[in-house]
């Protein structure tokens, strides 16, 4: 069986060919591992996730409608899972990612200032609404296009467009004023 052929592949996997879903996992692993690591900045807890969502994939394979692409599927467990995990173990690894967007300082005031900038922005994307936070987080941490994150949180382009909208205008307000 050819790995070119991921709607037969998922087929197969949904009769219980786990030969099939072991070239599907062996297609889609390291594309998911890149995307999820974009959120979760540890590379053990985004193997962790990475196995979880295949065993959940596995698990729910018949649940697949064929709607979307198997990856955009996939992606969406995955993605669900590593939220559960940021918002569950109450380390906030978005400040990570904040932190390697902002370039190296030269010196310590420089550092004290970026950091104090950090936790500003940190806190104040964890004031805004989950739904657009969760937009907000897809497209300019993990590069995802309006489509894609309508297709991984099924909702429409348009309420994307608002929440993205909405989650930056409310970052830009209120760090102005904190500044």
């Amino acid at each position: 069986m050819k790995k070119d052929n991921i709607p037969q592949l998922v087929e197969l996997s949904q009769n219980g060919d786990s030969g099939a879903f072991e070239i599907l996992f062996t297609t889609f692993k390291t594309r998911l591992h890149h995307s999820l690591f974009k959120i979760l900045k540890n590379y053990h807890e985004t193997e962790d996730i990475v196995q979880q969502a295949f065993m959940r994939a596995w698990e729910k394979i018949d649940t697949f409608k064929g709607n979307s692409n198997f990856y955009t599927w996939l992606y969406r467990i995955g993605f669900n899972l590593a939220i559960t995990k940021i918002n569950s173990s109450r380390e906030n690894q978005i400040d990570e990612v904040f932190e390697t967007t902002l370039s190296a300082k030269d010196n310590i005031e420089e550092e004290l200032e970026s950091n104090e900038l950090t936790n500003i922005v940190q806190n104040l994307l964890n004031e805004v609404p989950e739904e657009q936070r969760t937009a907000y987080i897809l497209c300019e941490v993990d590069s995802k296009n309006y489509e894609e994150i309508a297709a991984i949180t099924g909702v429409p382009v348009g309420t994307i467009r608002s929440r993205i909208f909405r989650a930056r205008q409310y970052l830009l307000e209120n760090l102005k004023d904190k500044l």
